[in-house]
């Protein structure tokens, strides 16, 4: 009786989410179809179609994600501190990951990109590099912490932990990273989700994994936008391999403080990262698991938690956007070039 509910809340979850992001999709296009109607214009700038995509993901998308698994019976986490010291380290251990994995995703990019001949493919850079600063301070470091940690730590973990941690925890990072839908993020985005859906998971409080979230996303997205969109790195770079010093000197001299501010952060985070690794090694035996009443056996879990209708959709929607992310192509793209929206 346990294992065929466990199935039924994994399988509304598979579904309430996968449902929701194609809802998404189809308001997309109706209302992106209206506002060119209002305004009377073939195409839309990028800066109405950003508000549009993401105005609807947070205002709408996001707290039906929530309305749709509320009902699903909850699971109380024991609330406990991390303490100042307990919270640095898990900072730093979520920077090394985010390096380790990160590395092992651009790697695989890169590798399947020659494979393709499409190269590697990262739309996140170009998400970024269209927004605003003050828009990417808003919908990067503090909207999509929130509504993220929320969706894919709490709501789910309350409702699942109670089936497994481990489980729980594995489920946490593999949704998370899959929902990105794209290699280049995925990698990385399970790592980190699931050390979140183990913090949150020991400490039941997921304003830290928010606090996190929001240091990484905010640092991840400076950088991002500075070297895609100031282009200075690339100047520098293009004066000083083709011998034009007075360039280069006039460049470093002119941005001297933005490139020490870079410097900076990127000496502190390569820092942050190699105490992180440190911290695994020397706190490895803390990264323990409880055990609850009602938890499904090691040898049903797989099954439990994958072998049911929603989750089956779900993983097979999202490795199939992946999948064809790496030949350059967008499944919502797809569908307005077909009926000719955009």
């Amino acid at each position: 009786m346990e294992r065929e509910n466990a199935k039924r809340t994994y399988s509304r979850f598979g579904l309430s989410y996968v449902g929701m992001h194609w809802v998404y999709v189809l308001l997309y296009i109706v209302v992106l179809q209206v506002v060119k109607l209002i305004c009377r214009a073939p195409y839309l700038p990028q800066s109405i179609t950003l508000i549009i995509n993401f105005g609807l993901r947070f205002a709408i998308i996001y707290p039906v994600m929530y309305l749709a698994v509320r009902s699903l019976p909850k699971f109380e986490i024991t609330k406990k501190r991390l303490g100042i010291g307990g919270f640095i380290a898990c900072y730093c251990i979520s920077i090394a990951l985010m390096y380790i994995s990160n590395l092992i995703g651009l790697l695989l990019n890169s590798l399947i990109g020659r494979l393709t001949g499409v190269g590697a493919v990262n739309p996140i850079f170009d998400v970024i590099g269209s927004m605003p600063p003050e828009v990417q301070i808003i919908v990067v470091a503090i909207l999509a912490p929130i509504f993220e940690e929320l969706l894919f730590r709490k709501f789910l973990i309350d409702r699942t932990v109670k089936y497994g941690e481990v489980s729980a925890m594995l489920l946490s990072g593999i949704m998370f990273g899959l929902y990105h839908g794209n290699l280049a993020q995925f990698v990385y985005a399970t790592a980190l989700g699931m050390f979140f859906a183990f913090i949150y998971i020991r400490t039941g409080r997921i304003g830290y994994s928010i606090a996190i979230h929001m240091m990484i996303n905010g640092v991840s997205s400076y950088l991002s936008a500075y070297v895609l969109n100031g282009s200075v790195i690339g100047q520098i770079t293009t004066a000083l391999l083709s011998g034009d010093i007075d360039t280069y000197t006039d460049l470093v001299r002119d941005n001297i403080y933005s490139l020490i501010l870079l410097m900076t952060i990127g000496l502190w985070l390569l820092a942050v990262a190699v105490a992180g690794i440190i911290l695994m090694i020397v706190f490895r035996k803390k990264f323990v698991f409880e055990h609850h009443e009602g938890e499904i056996p090691k040898g049903e879990r797989f099954d439990t938690v994958m072998g049911n209708p929603g989750m089956i959709i779900y993983v097979f929607y999202w490795i199939l956007s992946i999948i064809l992310m790496q030949f350059g192509i967008s499944i919502l793209e797809v569908i307005c070039k077909v009926f000719k929206f955009i």
